[in-house]
């Protein structure tokens, strides 16, 4: 049924032309009755239906929005930092002043893209994490913590930003990070200003007991082209009991060279894979948000892992920026090193959905529970999907849709309080006015949110699953493809040159 039929339906049986101008008072009884003789998920996928639609659908729209209990106030998410600029704190007023005269810091060209947190335990207060890449000069740090006033201080310190690519030892240009379990900080340093290759990329990681460097790996020029912008790390710990961290791997998009890096922590080793799946759809190439449209050809982006059971295999979801589509592999093939030998994963290794998205998304994350976090771009919003559901639109129910707040979920994470809940913190931003050099400063253009999980899902139908169906239930279509033969492919004529 097309979706003026389904709402000429609703508003033909129970709206007269009298009650839809209904004083505010009477909102919550009138609303009420009209959605409790509705199915739940039916109401969402309108809701979401409608979303491009709100102007002609008004009335029900404003019912789902304000009345609905599953997408009631309870499951909006705080906003626990915001700003219009980024500023930043210096070791001295002296080293501000030489970081301005270089240009090191150009006040209003710094962009957030990426946010952790950590959580630790006693008086210590939690500290937020806040990547921002240097898509050109201006950026003073690259990775810092958020102070109480707002301003950005550099980790672990200044000395290790302050080189704008004159010494590699330090840190270059960061898009994203990863907190494991271990208390471990992955660095995934893009080893870029601009499109200028100053250093080769390398991934780091700190203790957050200590905050010392704890291990860095080079990435081996194998492993990258000059496209290559690693841009999302996801770490794949495999605990055979209690504290062990020792079988770590880390997954790292290649956004601009479409690739994956696979890092094998353990034996410091790392090898590239490419797959046709992380190349993006030109046809989903055009993004428009808030009325801004800009082009942006991206490939694989967001990537999250399915929750850990051992003994069994972990799935690696993943999409690419410029797409619709979600995709599912087996992490058994990307962590076989017979790819240093051929990077081309089997064709056939990778499924994707045969369902799509509304509209592009950013990033994402998964919950322990296997329910899956992510932003969509219109209507600028944050929804979930439990994996235990076929991947279609009435399955993905809304965290929160705000059309200012919302606009481009960079950053999403999944973080374990000191209390052992989970938390959803997601990095929002005015990216279309950054594309189109619009960005002003007299307006928010940049939004931490938080909630905890348990809340999120408190009333949404997200939290149930089909019964005797658990997370990745849909998946299990390509667990019998892991070890099959091999069929020839290659991916991109430049493969061709490398002979």
């Amino acid at each position: 049924m097309c979706l003026i039929v389904k709402v000429l339906v609703l508003l033909g049986l129970y709206v007269s032309p009298i009650a839809m101008f209904r004083p505010p008072y009477d909102e919550q009884r009138y609303c009420g009755n009209l959605l409790r003789q509705y199915d739940p998920h039916l109401l969402d996928t309108f809701k979401l239906e409608m979303s491009q639609g709100i102007e002609r659908f008004f009335l029900l729209s404003y019912c789902l929005a304000c009345c609905w209990p599953g997408l009631g106030a309870k499951s909006e998410l705080r906003v626990v930092r915001q700003w219009a600029v980024l500023d930043f704190n210096f070791p001295d007023e002296q080293t501000r002043a030489e970081a301005i005269e270089k240009r090191y810091f150009v006040p209003g060209n710094s962009v957030p893209i990426d946010v952790d947190v950590h959580h630790r335990q006693g008086e210590k207060r939690s500290r937020i994490f806040v990547t921002v890449p240097r898509f050109d000069v201006g950026r003073p740090i690259t990775l810092g913590t958020v102070d109480e006033n707002g301003k950005l201080t550099a980790y672990p310190d200044y000395s290790w930003h302050d080189n704008q690519g004159s010494n590699c030892n330090g840190m270059t240009s960061v898009f994203r990070v990863a907190i494991d379990q271990c208390q471990r900080l992955w660095v995934m340093d893009v080893g870029k200003i601009g499109e200028n290759q100053v250093c080769p990329p390398q991934l780091l990681a700190f203790d957050l007991a200590t905050d010392q460097l704890i291990y860095r790996h080079v990435v081996n020029s194998t492993a990258y082209t000059a496209n290559s912008l690693f841009i999302t790390p996801i770490v794949d710990v495999r605990p055979r009991g209690p504290g062990d961290c020792a079988d770590t791997f880390v997954y790292a998009a290649d956004v601009s060279g479409f690739g994956l890096l696979v890092v094998d922590i353990k034996r410091n080793l790392s090898w590239r894979a490419v797959h046709r799946l992380f190349y993006p759809y030109p046809s989903r190439g055009t993004f428009t948000i808030d009325g801004e449209s800009f082009d942006l050809m991206d490939g694989i982006f967001g990537m999250a892992l399915s929750p850990y059971q051992q003994g069994q295999s972990r799935y690696l979801y993943f999409h690419a920026l410029a797409s619709t589509t979600e995709n599912i592999l087996n992490t058994e093939v990307i962590r076989n090193d017979s790819l240093i030998q051929d990077p081309n994963i089997d064709p056939d290794a990778i499924y994707t959905f045969p369902n799509e998205r509304p509209s592009q998304s950013a990033s994402e994350a998964m919950d322990q529970s296997g329910i899956l976090y992510f932003g969509l771009m219109d209507p600028p919003s944050v929804w979930c999907w439990n994996t235990a559901t076929r991947f279609h639109a009435s399955n993905f129910h809304a965290v929160a849709i705000n059309q200012e707040t919302l606009q481009f979920a960079s950053g999403v994470k999944i973080v374990r309080n000191s209390k052992g809940e989970e938390e959803l913190w997601v990095l929002t931003s005015s990216f279309q006015r950054v594309m189109t050099g619009s960005l002003t400063p007299d307006r928010i253009n940049f939004r931490i949110h938080a909630e905890k999980v348990p809340n999120i899902l408190e009333n949404s139908p997200c939290r149930t699953s089909p019964k005797g169906e658990k997370h990745g239930h849909h998946v299990d279509i390509i667990a019998s493809r892991v070890g099959h033969v091999r069929r020839p492919h290659k991916y991109g004529s430049a493969w061709y040159l490398r002979r």
